[in-house]
């Protein structure tokens, strides 16, 4: 049973990894708008992580 959620925790990684480079490179171009939205990922990406994780660390307590 832990097995899954450790497999998620490992899923949540590759994916921060994959969508971090996407946001730097959209945080690095002269244009105002992709800053904007690469901000916007960012914050997106440390909510969903925030969620995950502490939906991951209230199954392995129970």
């Amino acid at each position: 049973m832990k097995f899954k959620y450790l497999l998620l925790l490992a899923l949540v990684l590759i994916a921060d990894i994959f969508a971090y480079t996407e946001v730097v490179a959209l945080i690095r171009q002269p244009s105002d708008s992709s800053v904007i939205i690469g901000l916007l990922l960012l914050a997106l990406l440390i909510v969903v992580n925030f969620i995950v994780i502490r939906y991951t660390l209230s199954k392995f307590k129970a």
